[in-house]
């Protein structure tokens, strides 16, 4: 059912083409030079062709009109449709087809919109209005269409879901009108898609770039529909070296004042970039720590398994030691935590991969109780925690992310002082900070090797983060981002298939955990060949950060090559 008192009823007239006709004059003279100039008939025909609407847009309504051309004039659309609810939407292509002989650009780009036929300045804050290219593309003056060619155009209305309130009824009337001319000394060819340049070369034979084919999810609030391509050398034995030199000479960036490598595209249709230093006279050049923010520890404090994290709960760590088991004491399989003790369930005076927990000098019951692991060494828990609560409060908890890292703190402050301005160019997509376990090893009081250690996730090819805790994004209140940028993943690393796409000569971090050996966290990082590898979290390694271009990003100039990168405005 229809809820008309809080429906926004949307008019829409586009593009009416501006025709332009070209007067000859002829010259004369008196002078007797005889000859014979033909002129060739030429045609001017730019006009709409071919609307197709998206299956899943609103129905058009009894008092409505879907999106039609004038059958009196080509060169004019119109529609009316209502938009009821939240998520309602309205989304077509429609063709702007150059016909004729002569080639044209867009002149002045006339633009109105009017709530209740009142002219407003900007999109009311509950409409989502966009008229683009259909790879995304901004449609701007002075575009270039080639005679014989044809231009798509994407046209969305949606009732946005992100709303505090609802408004009250509205209607929104929009208006678009890009004024073709013939083309001129201005005309521009229609910026490239840098996510093109991907998708473009993972259709060459041997080149290095690949469509990725397995699990993936980089928005936190939308399911991606864009293929991933991805830079990767593929086997080392089929011409590892000669593609290599390739993708570093095809993949340089310069955004934001800075160069960065595009290593991989988003499934949300943007692209991914690795901080690679500042320019040099216009060229991405730079080398070893040249290539990094600056230095900075993961975490300060190594021997909690809390460490492993982008953020943590600092209240979560329990106290951890090591020392001598005990060997006249019983240890138990299980606690029960009554009044303020902990109690020890089926005992046995031997510490074996079942049991773990012991009350040292208070025989079966203590106000705080020892776990054992790899071992000699032991977590001492309180409060009624046992080692599975202690473990997913440290890693997994709904409020394990209160305090940044040491590394977060170092790339956050980067930003601020550098980027902020670029914000609306970058896409708020999830930074994963992987610290799910795979092994519990001597941290299992279910029985786990007491001498095997705890192992996160190992990394894989697939480009998917399991816990919500771990998903860090601006738009996850769990894992909150203050700013749209993070590392390189190690899964994303194993991508590229080759020390030389990655080493700098200097080690760097990633953002993954690795694992918990001896009372040492762990964490992935680069090595200066080039190597994934673990190294402790209190290592001062280079930072190299990520952030991902909005899907329609294009470039104005370059070819990706070091001397010549892709510039980004």
């Amino acid at each position: 059912m229809r809820r008309n008192n809080k429906q926004v009823t949307t008019y829409f007239i586009l593009f009416s083409l501006l025709l332009i006709g070209v007067i000859y004059a002829i010259l004369q003279a008196n002078l007797q030079i005889n000859g014979t100039a033909k002129i060739q008939a030429n045609t001017w025909d730019i006009h709409f062709d071919n609307i197709q609407i998206n299956e899943n847009s609103v129905s058009v309504g009894e008092n409505d009109s879907a999106a039609t051309i004038d059958p009196e004039n080509n060169c004019k659309v119109d529609f009316e449709v209502t938009l009821s609810i939240p998520g309602d939407f309205y989304e077509f292509t429609i063709d702007v087809v150059n016909a004729g002989t002569i080639d044209g650009m867009i002149g002045t780009l006339n633009k109105t919109l009017k709530v209740n036929n009142e002219v407003v300045s900007e999109v009311p804050n509950y409409l989502d209005y966009s008229v683009t290219y259909s790879d995304g593309v901004e449609i701007e003056e002075n575009h270039k269409i080639d005679a014989g060619t044809t231009e798509t155009y994407l046209v969305r209305l949606e009732f946005k879901t992100d709303i505090e309130e609802l408004p009250e009824a509205a209607t929104i009337t929009t208006s678009l009108e890009p004024q073709y001319l013939q083309a001129d000394t201005n005309a521009i060819d229609k910026p490239q898609l840098l996510y093109d340049v991907l998708k473009t070369e993972t259709a060459k034979s041997n080149k290095g770039a690949y469509e990725y084919t397995n699990e993936h999810k980089d928005s936190f609030t939308t399911n991606g529909t864009k293929k991933i391509y991805y830079w990767s050398v593929g086997s080392y034995e089929n011409q590892a070296s000669t593609k290599t030199t390739y993708i570093l000479n095809k993949w340089n960036v310069i955004f934001g004042g800075f160069c960065w490598q595009m290593f991989r595209t988003t499934d949300t249709g943007g692209v991914k970039l690795l901080y690679n230093g500042v320019p040099e006279e216009g060229k991405c050049i730079s080398t070893g720590v040249n290539q990094e923010i600056g230095k900075s520890k993961f975490n300060e404090d190594y021997h909690t398994p809390a460490s492993a994290g982008y953020m943590y709960n600092p209240n979560s760590i329990v106290e951890h030691s090591s020392g001598i088991v005990p060997g006249a004491n019983l240890f138990g399989s299980g606690i029960v935590y009554e009044n303020g003790r902990y109690y020890l369930t089926d005992t046995t005076n031997t510490y074996d991969k079942y049991h773990h927990y012991n009350c040292v000098n208070e025989n079966t019951s203590c106000t705080s109780v020892w776990y054992y692991y790899y071992d000699k060494h032991k977590v001492i828990l309180s409060n009624g925690k046992d080692i599975t609560q202690s473990l997913k409060d440290m890693l997994s908890g709904d409020d394990v992310n209160q305090t940044n890292s040491a590394i977060k703190t170092t790339i956050d402050t980067w930003y601020q002082n550098n980027l902020t301005s670029f914000t609306n160019k970058l896409e708020d997509i999830i930074y994963c900070n992987n610290r799910r376990i795979s092994e519990y090893g001597g941290w299992n009081p279910n029985g786990g090797d007491i001498k095997t250690y705890l192992q996160f996730d190992n990394y894989s090819n697939i480009l998917i983060c399991p816990n919500i805790t771990d998903q860090f994004s601006m738009s996850n209140n769990k894992a909150q981002l203050t700013y749209p940028i993070g590392l390189m993943t190690a899964n994303e690393a194993s991508l590229l298939q080759h020390r030389s796409l990655i080493g700098t000569n200097s080690y760097y971090w990633l953002s993954n955990g690795y694992n918990f050996d001896n009372m040492i966290v762990r964490n992935y990082s680069i090595s200066s060949s080039g190597g994934i590898r673990g190294d402790n979290s209190d290592a001062n390694y280079g930072i190299r950060p990520v952030v991902s271009l909005k899907p329609g990003t294009t470039y104005s100039q370059g070819d990706g090559s070091k001397d010549n990168p892709y510039i980004i405005n």
